[in-house]
Order: structure tokens, then C-alpha cells, then sequence
């Protein structure tokens, strides 16, 4: 008997999901998120949970992005809802904000009392080469989700050369580029299913 499948596995896995699960998993999370929580959050639902497939996760996190809002903010509620209806969206919510508020609250307070101080500029600093470490490990992650295909990879490139070198705005770009690939990737998968059925009814 083979094991299932990722994709197979994780559904069966959120088919188990209740509210209160999703409220710690994004607690813990959020608490964790040194560097920005999206690197904690793939690996505590993706690695250790397996609620998410590593190509599902960039799903949902391409949605979250593009739609208004804080991303990781938008991530919770998305696949809190669809693991528990609206009740795992309010807690995907609540788990996502709700105790790190705290200690961003403290944060700030010891940054206002503090802040000045040639210490905490240098640990900054320090702090800043970890979370650039962190960002590259979590793209390259990603990364390999993507499916092997040229034009995904060109679409990769484009949208880094004209955000990140040309400093185009972001907005301008995410509306020229993201419809056109969008466009073809529906294009790729209605011509993959046209060839499954003519393989099936072969």
C-alpha cells in the first residue's frame, strides 16, 4: 500500500482542522515571525503541520498579496475560512494579531526608551542581515514550488526587473503583468485537460 499523495494528504489534514488549531498554529507563528513571519509560517504549515502542499502555500499567499491588506493578514483569514468556515477565518484572524500585539506594544515602548542608544542601532543592524537571510531562504523555497516552465520563470524575471531594478510602481506592474499570466496559465490548464480527456477516452 503506497502513501498518499501531498496534495491528498494535506486535504485530509485540514479535513481535521478546527478553529481553535488554526488560532494557535497562527499565534505561534506570529510569535515566532523574527525576520517577518511568512518564512515561520510555510514552515509550521507546510514542514510541520502539512496543512499545505509547498504549492498551495503559494496560492494562497499570491492571493493574499494581491488583494488590499496586510499578506500574512490576508493568508490567515483565506485558509482560515476555507479549513472552518468563518469561524476559522476569525480565528486565523484573531491568532494572527491578537497576542503579538502585546508584545509589539512593548516593542515600541522599549524602542522609544531605548532606541537611541548606539547598542540597539548596532543590534539592528545585526538583526537586519538575519531577516535578509531569512527572505532569500524562504524565495528559494517558494521557488521550488513553481512548475518547470519557461514562462513562469520569465513572468519571475520581469516583474523582479521592473519592481526591484527599475523601481517601477508595484501596483502598475501587478496590473499589466499579472493578467497577461494569469491568461496563459488558464490557457496551459485547459489545454491540459483537453489532452487528459482525449488520453482517457482513448
Amino acid at each position: 500500500m503506497t502513501d498518499a499523495s501531498p496534495p491528498a494528504k494535506a486535504a485530509a489534514l485540514r479535513s481535521e482542522i478546527t478553529p481553535w488549531a488554526l488560532y494557535l498554529a497562527f499565534t505561534k507563528t506570529s510569535l515566532s515571525g523574527f525576520g517577518g513571519t511568512l518564512f515561520w509560517a510555510r514552515r509550521k504549515l507546510v514542514e510541520d503541520l502539512q496543512w499545505l502542499t509547498a504549492a498551495e502555500f503559494n496560492e494562497y499567499y499570491s492571493l493574499g498579496q494581491v488583494i488590499p491588506g496586510a499578506n500574512m493578514y490576508n493568508f490567515a483569514i483565506l485558509f482560515g475560512y476555507r479549513s472552518a468556515g468563518v469561524r476559522g477565518a476569525v480565528a486565523g484572524a484573531l491568532g494572527f494579531f491578537s497576542m503579538p500585539m502585546f508584545v509589539v506594544l512593548s516593542a515600541a515602548w522599549l524602542y522609544q526608551q531605548y532606541g537611541a542608544q548606539p547598542l540597539v542601532h548596532k543590534a539592528l543592524t545585526g538583526m537586519f542581515a538575519v531577516v535578509v537571510g531569512l527572505t532569500i531562504a524562504n524565495a528559494y523555497k517558494m521557488a521550488q514550488a513553481l512548475p518547470r516552465k519557461w514562462r513562469l520563470w520569465i513572468f519571475t524575471l520581469l516583474t523582479f526587473t521592473a519592481v526591484g531594478a527599475l523601481r517601477w510602481p508595484l501596483l502598475a506592474v501587478m496590473l499589466v503583468v499579472g493578467p497577461v499570466a494569469i491568461a496563459l496559465a488558464w490557457r496551459d490548464s485547459q489545454a491540459q485537460l483537453a489532452a487528459d480527456l482525449s488520453a482517457g477516452e482513448r
